[in-house]
């Protein structure tokens, strides 16, 4: 599930690092994802907050700010291949009464809470995925500096599938992506603010839109957009 809300301008472009752009309208997301079949029989599921983002070669896409989970052994995963860190929090994704309540609390503060319609408008197989197909930026720090290499801040840009929707026909089979389920669907979204997750930085100024997805994709190609 992914709610696409407009921000304050000034505080996207703080935390989104360069080379990385600002489209017109600054827009930031925040995303509950479940993984099935990944760490067990209990879905993992991960919190995140984004910032729409143009890299230097025009193309649209997010900014992971921050991920949270309450999975150790993603955590753990995480840390020791040295990429984005994933911190602790814990989410909650139910289905009641024709919404879906989403929170997500870090010690004991509700950081995230809202609610969104319950498969209300359904979309084509075509636009999912192309709407799936946005590369995500990440910032990591690659080198082991407790083991006194030099840390090396990197920016990555990664794809979910290596094939160009912008063709006249995709074959679904053949992107990596096979949607089940995509709608699109009204929402609410809180954020307040916690020293360890400051979901606040990005404030809500109106939801722009919200979609739930359910997906069986794998990774694309990971690029080096810029090296600091």
């Amino acid at each position: 599930m992914r709610v696409d809300y407009v921000t304050d301008e000034h505080a996207a472009r703080k935390l989104l690092p360069e080379p990385l752009e600002l489209p017109l309208i600054p827009r930031a997301s925040v995303f509950f994802t479940q993984f099935f079949q990944s760490h067990g029989d209990i879905p993992l599921l991960e919190v995140s907050q984004s910032i729409e983002a143009i890299s230097p070669d025009g193309s649209v896409g997010d900014y992971i700010q921050s991920v949270y989970t309450d999975n150790v052994a993603s955590i753990i995963h995480n840390r020791d291949a040295y990429i984005q860190p994933i911190l602790y929090g814990v989410g909650s994704l139910t289905h009641r009464d024709g919404a879906t309540n989403f929170s997500l609390t870090v010690g004991q503060t509700v950081v995230v809470r809202g609610s969104a319609g319950y498969r209300s408008e359904p979309m084509l197989d075509q636009d999912a995925v192309e709407f799936l197909q946005r590369p995500k930026f990440y910032l990591k720090v690659l080198g082991r500096p407790a083991l006194g290499e030099p840390a090396k801040p990197t920016l990555f840009k990664l794809r979910n599938s290596n094939v160009d929707v912008s063709e006249a026909y995709v074959d679904v089979s053949e992107a990596y992506v096979d949607v089940s389920e995509a709608y699109k669907v009204p929402a609410t979204l809180t954020l307040d603010g916690h020293i360890m997750a400051p979901f606040d930085q990005l404030p809500v100024l109106h939801i722009d839109s919200c979609h739930t997805f359910a997906t069986t994709w794998s990774l694309g190609e990971l690029e080096v957009i810029h090296r600091y």
